[in-house]
């Protein structure tokens, strides 16, 4: 009897131990159900902006147990309930699944066990249960765990003031809205059945439509930037849905004719967004204003004097964009010269090179009892005079602020379009000029309206809006475009390009060689200036007279132009002014950039889907060097440009990725220089004398004299060569080979090697240096030799000359030295006035600003080589002027010598991401100090030893480091992956 009680009390401990472990498992299937559940509400709510239940607030099982969801087969049964798993809604519409019973009844207190796992939390993801073990609590079930985007969602819903929709419904026209994109929920006003307008934004806001504006909210007192009619104006948010214009803008709802034109004009802001990326700096021009960084020579950057925190730093280099000044023209503002003032001077393009930054303002053409019309003027800043500028006082020849010029500027002031009128040549800016009886000269002139401008170094291309090209600046390689191959001309009054009658609609300029480009009214292009195998020409040169371009398909490289035919295709200049095609290139590409890596082309370009490709080199990570990264940057870079290329956009019904615009830029930057201006002696200058005119048999070698030039008021010809040319000390040279000391005549020449190290072999130089011919040269030319190769050889005629003239014959006038100093060049014509003889400064003294390119030898060394030779047999002036003369007479002076080591073998790409507002900056490679590295966010500070000098650099720290190790390159920044510019929010088109 004990053993069969025994035996039953062990069977049923044993059933009882299997019926625990079968509804453990029951339990345990209960839970793992309700995560699966809670993840498909979840996500059926995240794609279709709606609850998935029925009209008695229970789970529409339809719509999840479908492959989206929780798919077809999914076992709704419930092993606790003995029927189907029951979900409902509360009037928040939470959902809650009753996982142990679905009435009080049911409450079984034998469970406590599975009802003490069921609440635990720690087996729980994406549902919340019961708070405690109660009836209560148990009945209501577990809470589906909402995400924050689903709870955004159900709070709209709940609150059913505003409907939510999806990117391929339609609006109900109106009505402000919810759209569901992107995991994201945008409050939107539905103004067409096609277009909507979000509501909160961030600042600055860009619209083109005042209209809309009432619909946006942002912080108070953020801006926006509006389009009303042709003008843009400047509005900031004061809360409650009010807009406010700062200026004269319109307030939202009023008529156009309620504001007066000239308030219109005040508060415009142009739409025109520029870069310009150059050596050591660069321009943009956002919002119609200019901002600049980088090289601060000239003061063209920006900054005027020193560091506010420390006075002895100098502000040779800015770190962040800073933006321009711009000359005040109202009498009260100037007073308080408040630069920033709402009706500041605005522009619609902008150029720069290393001495000065320039803009174009808007032309404004309106009638207003009458036609109207002004504007298009040219305003520079950096190394400008008060002769050909405005608001530049006399002693001032460098300024931060864009003063206008007074060559464009003439005859604007009624703001009337007038016929032509015959002026003073003076009245426009410049010199007085007279003719033989003292009457100051003449001209004839017209209005002049700019629409456009570029520039390369030493010189300015700016167009009119008839279709006329103007050209200031120096003539080095033709770049004036006049026709004249005199590379010394110096042109401070603007002259129109050798044209032809043609007329111009657009002009272009290359980044690193002096070459400009336009395209004319029937849309053939032109060049003219340097090419890059060493060929120039002096006027605007077809480059095709078959094939025709497309205006807004032209690009600018660092040596040649990318076009895009009217058929579609892309061709490139080459060599001399060969078009050949480049296949490479799709012509569905809607932006593209090449770049000549010795014989290898290089390319980049944005296809029709936004979608940057390329050549390899520049979509792979790159070392410093220029070779391969290693494993853990390659991952890096291509996680980044992946990224980028990823087609996640959908513009009109289209998916698109994220390039709009693209180019590749040379570094064009100078690793370092040297300088002699012979302040401190000639020792390390050579004058070698040879036995023989051919400069081949050395006779001997020694140290040259010096000359200390002063200006005086002597009037003796012994003073001539002293007081004839302006810096203070000089190496001269004679004509003759006679007993007076200097640089014989075709037997002695000056020489010096600059020694940089062979860390510098074989890099590219700029040579320059200021070249004096002083009285009456007869054609003898002057040679330069750089390693032993002649590089320029000149041939120079004083203003007098009885028989010759000659194209190098516009050098800078030296002196003004009293009585001596001519107002015009009647004294040529007046042998018998007492003057004559001594007429020498104004005529036949002249300084020429020489700049010359060679290349370090494979020691990095440059030999330097001035010498001067007389004619041959042949030549023009041999016979009656082939003879010298003293240094008392005819001589030539050196100084201010400078060699500049470039850096030109390395390269970067800048590339514009995303459409209109939305448009954001990414650029890598060797960028150097053409991108700001403020706007990087790469700089350490632990590198930089003052505050200051984090926003402003002396020249001796122009190659300190300032980035990071992984980013430097010898202290020049260095992207080794696509890398945001900020602050370059703007759809940039790449100068």
């Amino acid at each position: 009897m004990k053993i069969f009680v025994l035996l039953f009390i062990f069977m049923n401990f044993a059933f009882s131990s299997n019926q625990n472990v079968a509804l453990m498992n029951d339990i345990k299937s209960v839970i793992q159900k309700e995560e699966f559940i809670s993840l498909a509400i979840n996500k059926y709510i995240l794609q279709n902006a709606k609850i998935p239940k029925k009209d008695d607030n229970t789970l529409d099982w339809d719509e999840l147990m479908t492959s989206d969801y929780l798919g077809i087969n999914f076992n709704r049964y419930n092993p606790m309930t003995k029927q189907n798993i029951s979900v409902v809604f509360d009037s928040n519409n939470s959902a809650f699944i009753k996982g142990v019973f679905e009435a009080e009844n049911k409450y079984k207190s034998e469970y406590n066990y599975l009802y003490n796992f069921y609440i635990n939390k720690i087996f729980r993801v994406n549902t919340i249960p019961p708070k405690n073990n109660t009836k209560t609590e148990l009945l209501k079930g577990s809470l589906v765990l909402y995400n924050s985007i689903q709870n955004e969602i159900v709070k709209v819903i709940n609150k059913n003031t505003n409907k939510i929709f999806l990117p391929t419904q339609t609006c109900e026209v109106g009505n402000y809205y919810y759209e569901l994109k992107n995991e994201k929920l945008i409050y939107k006003y539905c103004k067409t059945t096609t277009s909507s307008i979000e509501v909160y934004q961030e600042s600055p806001i860009y619209l083109d439509n005042l209209d809309d504006l009432k619909y946006i909210k942002v912080e108070i007192g953020e801006k926006a930037y509006v389009k009303d009619g042709i003008s843009w104006y400047e509005y900031y948010y004061e809360g409650n849905g009010f807009w406010i214009p700062l200026g004269t803008g319109r307030t939202t709802g009023q008529v156009n004719d309620e504001i007066s034109i000239e308030d219109r004009i005040l508060s415009y802001i142009p739409d025109a967004k520029d870069l310009v990326l150059r050596r050591d700096g660069g321009c943009m021009l956002a919002n119609g204003d200019i901002f600049c960084w980088g090289n601060n020579s000239y003061k063209k950057a920006g900054i005027e004097n020193y560091g506010q925190l420390d006075k002895t730093i100098k502000p040779d280099y800015v770190n962040t964009p800073v933006m321009l000044k711009v000359q005040i023209e109202d009498s009260i503002q100037n007073s308080k010269k408040w630069y920033n003032n709402p009706y500041r001077v605005k522009f619609e393009k902008m150029a720069m090179n290393s001495t000065n930054v320039c803009g174009i303002s808007p032309i404004f053409n309106y009638f207003d009892n009458g036609q109207k019309k002004f504007g298009g003027d040219l305003y520079c800043n950096g190394q400008i005079t008060q002769l050909y500028y405005e608001n530049v006082p006399t002693s001032v020849s460098e300024t931060s602020i864009l003063g206008k010029n007074k060559f464009f500027g003439w005859g604007k002031s009624d703001k009337t379009d007038d016929a032509p009128k015959l002026i003073k040549i003076s009245e426009d800016g410049g010199p007085v000029e007279k003719d033989s009886l003292k009457e100051e000269l003449t001209i004839t002139r017209d209005e002049i309206y700019l629409t456009q401008i570029v520039m390369v170094e030493d010189t300015i291309a700016v167009l009119s809006d008839d279709g006329k090209i103007y050209t200031i600046g120096r003539n080095y390689n033709g770049a004036l475009g006049v026709g004249d191959s005199d590379k010394f001309i110096i042109q401070s009054t603007p002259q129109e390009v050798k044209s032809n009658g043609v007329s111009f609609k657009k002009i272009f300029a290359l980044r690193d060689i002096a070459t400009f480009g336009a395209i004319d009214s029937n849309n053939y292009f032109y060049i003219w200036g340097e090419r890059p195998n060493g060929t120039v020409y002096y006027e605007p040169t077809i480059v095709s007279n078959s094939l025709k371009f497309n205006p807004d398909g032209i690009f600018t490289n660092s040596k040649d132009f990318l076009l895009k035919g009217v058929d579609n295709n892309f061709y490139r200049t080459k060599n001399s002014i060969d078009l050949v095609s480049v296949p490479q290139i799709p012509n569905t590409a809607i932006s593209a950039s090449i770049y000549d890596s010795g014989i290898t082309q290089l390319y980049v370009y944005a296809n029709e889907n936004m979608v940057l490709e390329g050549s390899s080199r520049y979509l792979s990570c790159k070392t410093t060097t220029g070779s391969n990264c290693n494993n853990t940057d390659n991952a890096i870079f291509e996680t980044g440009l992946n990224e980028l290329n990823a087609i996640t956009n959908r513009f009109n019904g289209k998916d698109y990725a994220n390039f709009a615009n693209v180019s590749i830029y040379q570094l064009d930057t100078v690793k370092t220089e040297k300088f002699d201006d012979f302040e401190n002696g000639v020792s390390t200058w050579e004058l070698k004398t040879y036995s023989d005119t051919q400069f081949k048999n050395l006779k001997k070698t020694e140290t040259p004299s010096i000359l200390t030039a002063t200006e005086s008021s002597a009037d003796t010809v012994n003073s001539r060569i002293t007081e004839r040319v302006n810096p203070t000390k000089i190496i001269a040279g004679q004509i003759r080979n006679s007993k007076y000391y200097g640089v014989q005549l075709g037997y002695q020449a000056l020489e010096k090697t600059f020694s940089f190290g062979s860390q510098y072999a074989n890099d590219e130089v700029e040579l320059e240096f200021d070249f004096y011919e002083i009285d009456t040269w007869d054609m003898e030319r002057f040679q330069v030799l750089l390693n032993d190769q002649l590089i320029s050889e000149d041939g120079f005629i004083h203003d007098c000359h009885d028989q010759f003239t000659e194209t190098n014959d516009t050098g800078i006038y030296t002196l003004s030295l009293g009585k001596h100093y001519k107002d015009d060049k009647r004294v040529c014509n007046d042998q018998n006035s007492s003057l004559y003889n001594l007429a020498y400064s104004r005529f036949d003294d002249e300084k020429y600003i020489y700049k010359l390119k060679g290349k370090l030898d494979s020691s990095g060394n440059l030999k330097v080589v001035f010498r001067v030779r007389n004619l041959t047999s042949g030549e023009y002036g041999w016979t009656s002027y082939s003879y010298g003369q003293t240094i008392d007479d005819e001589s030539w002076a050196i100084d201010n010598v400078r060699v500049k080591v470039k850096e030109t073998s390395k390269t970067f790409v800048c590339a514009m991401t995303g459409i209109g507002s939305l448009s954001q900056m990414y650029c890598w490679g060797n960028v150097g100090r053409s991108i700001p590295i403020l706007s990087t966010s790469l700089y350490d500070v632990g590198k930089i030893s003052t505050i200051n000098k984090l926003f402003i650099s002396p020249k001796s720290d122009k190659t300190s480091q300032m980035a990071f190790d992984n980013f430097n390159d010898s202290g020049n920044l260095f992207l080794k992956y696509p890398t945001y510019i900020g602050g370059f929010d703007y759809p940039f088109y790449f100068k």
